[in-house]
């Protein structure tokens, strides 16, 4: 019903782009209905991603509004464009929330990175990927443990085994709500060996 409604298109719809910026900006920053700040998000992800560069400093904005996983990973779709194209000017913004006291920053900081990797031409570099993540490990709040555990499989996606190897290595410090994202494109086999070493490490701790 949501995507019909967007379809259809509202009063403002042939606006041009600039003024539209500026409307969807406010509905995200005003509105305190699920659906309809979604609806901004709809929008952006129909812009190019030359208009999400101009107006980055509106689209970091607000991920600082978040407070759920799906509104989240809306924003993560839009941060993987922006990255893709512009790692140098994105690679920055990645690093600091990375160590933000904002759980949702903290998510956005693995998982803005490439969100679905299918979706992207050019991948971030594996160092960068791995460090980001290895940081927040032992990260205590559930959204950033699930976030880790997606990262981790988009990541085996495009480097399969380096992460593989950064797999067995960190075994026992996955985390619990994100150990099924993580292992899901992983063989019987090498799951089965991940969880001997979890099992192992966590005896001698």
């Amino acid at each position: 019903q949501l995507r019909r409604a967007f379809k259809h298109g509202f009063s403002f719809s042939e606006l041009e782009s600039e003024v539209q910026w500026k409307i969807w900006e406010y509905v995200w920053h005003h509105s305190e209905v699920f659906e309809v700040m979604l609806l901004s998000s709809y929008w952006i992800s129909k812009r190019p991603v030359e208009e999400l560069k101009k107006h980055r400093r509106v689209l970091l904005e607000f991920a600082h509004k978040l407070d759920n996983w799906a509104h989240s990973d809306e924003l993560s779709s839009h941060y993987a464009r922006l990255f893709e194209h512009d790692p140098a000017g994105m690679e920055a913004v990645f690093v600091k929330w990375n160590r933000s006291p904002n759980p949702w920053l903290r998510r956005q900081s693995v998982v803005g990175l490439q969100h679905y990797s299918r979706a992207r031409k050019r991948s971030p570099k594996v160092g960068l990927l791995l460090r980001l993540i290895g940081n927040l490990l032992d990260d205590d709040h559930y959204y950033v443990q699930k976030g880790v555990g997606w990262a981790l499989r988009e990541s085996w996606n495009v480097y399969p085994e380096k992460t593989y190897e950064f797999l067995r290595n960190h075994a026992h410090r996955i985390p619990p709500a994100g150990w099924t994202a993580a292992t899901e494109k992983l063989g019987r086999a090498q799951k089965d060996e991940l969880m001997a070493l979890r099992k192992k490490a966590r005896k001698t701790i």
